[in-house]
């Protein structure tokens, strides 16, 4: 017994003592990973490639039933599947639509926070960051017809504030005739109300950037810069100036204008979209933050901005008698700054427009025959639609395609089939407007400005062109590629429209994303990409060229890329 016992004994001893080995194998083995182990690791840590947060506004909504192609709604799902291929998890992407300032400031305050509440409760570093934003803006019925893109003045800022401010008192002075002085008391509080609100919400809006940035998370701001803090990228959008100068630039190719002269102009009308002008502040004196008065200037509008675009690519043919218009309204003594002589309120549907190219063209009810108009500068395809439609009331004849007999719905369903491919030739001359261009020559009789002829001492003459009939249909630019006037494209009623590069944007979104996350380092493929250098404020800038659409480029641009369906092309 004793003997078997201290076997046993024995036994026990040496079985304790190979588990403790083992156990301490163990536990050296913990202490130092395999190959095996440590590339698990890496692979593991690889995978988290970050987070990325998106806000933008709730889209706009346009008075008509048009809807242009350029919609937040539209860009936020192309920017989740370009982060995808970036591997970066659907789980650690997430997406707010705010309809207000206030909503957006708190939800971004409200994401900020908890990340970094996270992070300190688990007690692990945040992991990276990158917080996408579109400042919401309050754009009026006007600019919503050129889509969510184009830059837009900030609100909730003091200068904004006391801008409004200076309105309200304005509408306020004009009423106090016909209101009593408690509803206007009870207006003016409500308006302040509303100021305090917005100058809270964009204070809020900036210090939970830069709480965000002081914690190691990157921001990119879409389309509405914000000085007050420095982005990692601010992506530049359409603006109002730009969106001119392309219509501009295409209109002055299509017509040759290099080609035009004094004898033989252009006749070109430009159609100028704006607000009411008692519904604006442009000249209220507005107090700054150093209480210092000044004046809004009528360059910051929309329409303004926008008329400077047309003007720095027109107005030399303009001024040298290249160019007129049929209206009067422009002549070789505009400058950019006379951008209101041809603006107008085109109301909420298209009857304003409507008479305005009416009157426009001079064809009233007296009128004897068409007035001749070469090209038709509408702004975009809200405004495009009423030029169509009194076109067609007023008996014009055409379209683009007489022009260029190519552009064809034929055509473009042959090159969408590999059958041909749609070549633009250079514009003729309309050959019935010859007529009425005669020599500019005061001796033998001209064109006054109007594009009516004149006598030798400038009068308006009678003669075979005043009868002449041109009712040629002109060439009609427009913006923002409304699925109604895709049809009128393929028609050759509407030359030509345009869009922002919103597929390039996501991609080009979703790489700088995805290289920010990686090493806070912007990717060096990223197109367009340039830094400010004439200010302290160092900003990489993204953009992308505007694309003009036309019926030659129309299954390229918009039906290849997936923009659009064929049938909603009328194909």
């Amino acid at each position: 017994m004793k003997r078997s016992g201290g076997k046993n004994r024995a036994i026990s001893i040496l079985s304790l003592l190979a588990s403790l080995a083992l156990v301490l194998a163990a536990g050296a083995c913990k202490d130092q990973p395999t190959e095996q182990s440590t590339a698990t690791s890496t692979v593991t840590k690889a995978a988290d490639r970050g987070n990325v947060a998106i806000f933008t506004p709730a889209d706009g909504i346009t008075l008509s039933q048009h809807t242009p192609l350029n919609k937040w709604a539209a860009l936020v799902p192309e920017l989740e599947e370009g982060l995808s291929k970036h591997h970066i998890d659907g789980k650690k992407v997430s997406t707010y639509t705010d309809s207000s300032l206030d909503e957006q400031s708190k939800n971004l305050q409200d994401y900020v926070v908890s990340h970094l509440a996270g992070g300190k409760k688990s007690g692990k570093a945040v992991s990276p960051t990158t917080l996408v934003i579109a400042p919401f803006t309050s754009p009026d019925s006007i600019t919503r017809q050129y889509g969510d893109y184009v830059s837009q003045p900030r609100i909730g800022t003091k200068q904004d504030a006391a801008k409004t401010k200076k309105a309200g008192e304005a509408d306020t002075s004009q009423n106090n005739s016909s209101n009593s002085r408690s509803e206007n008391g009870t207006a003016g509080d409500s308006d302040s109300a509303n100021r305090n609100s917005e100058v809270k919400a964009h204070d809020r809006l900036v210090s939970s950037i830069r709480l965000a940035k002081e914690a190691g998370m990157h921001v990119v701001l879409l389309a509405n810069d914000i000085p007050e803090v420095t982005p990692d990228l601010f992506v530049d959008m359409s603006n109002a100036r730009s969106i001119g100068e392309l219509q501009a630039t295409k209109l002055a190719s299509k017509l040759e204008l290099d080609k035009a002269s004094k004898e033989n102009p252009a006749r070109i009308e430009v159609l100028l979209p704006r607000m009411p002008p008692d519904g604006e502040a442009a000249n209220a004196q507005i107090e700054e933050e150093e209480d210092e008065p000044t004046t809004v200037p009528d360059t910051d509008s929309f329409p303004s901005q926008a008329f400077a675009g047309i003007w720095q690519v027109l107005g030399p043919y303009f001024k040298d008698g290249r160019a007129v218009s049929p209206s009067g309204l422009l002549t070789e003594e505009t400058t950019e700054k006379d951008w209101a002589n041809v603006a107008f309120d085109p109301g909420k549907d298209a009857t304003a427009t409507k008479k305005e190219v009416a009157a426009r063209l001079h064809m009233d009810s007296q009128a004897k025959g068409h007035t001749a108009v070469d090209g038709i500068l509408a702004m975009n395809d809200f405004i495009v639609s009423g030029v169509v439609s009194e076109l067609n009331d007023l008996g014009y004849s055409g379209s683009a395609a007489d022009i260029n007999p190519e552009i064809s719905i034929s055509g473009i369903v042959g090159s969408m089939t590999g059958k041909q491919d749609l070549h633009r030739k250079r514009v003729p001359r309309p050959a019935q407007g010859d007529a009425s261009r005669q020599s500019a020559d005061p001796t033998r009789g001209g064109t006054e400005s109007s594009g009516q002829p004149t006598d030798k001492d400038g009068n308006a003459a009678e003669s075979d062109a005043d009868s002449a009939d041109h009712p040629a249909w002109p060439i009609i630019s427009g913006y923002g590629a409304y699925i109604d006037n895709i049809p009128q494209i393929v028609d050759g009623e509407q030359w030509m429209t345009a869009i922002e590069d919103r597929k390039g944007l996501a991609s080009d979104l979703a790489t700088a994303c995805a290289g920010l996350n990686k090493n806070g380092v912007l990717p060096d493929n990223l197109s367009s990409l340039v830094q400010d250098a004439g200010s302290e404020r160092k900003v990489n800038r993204l953009t992308r060229p505007l694309v003009a659409v036309s019926a030659s480029n129309l299954k390229s641009t918009l039906i290849d890329t997936n923009y659009i369906k064929p049938a909603e092309a009328g194909l």
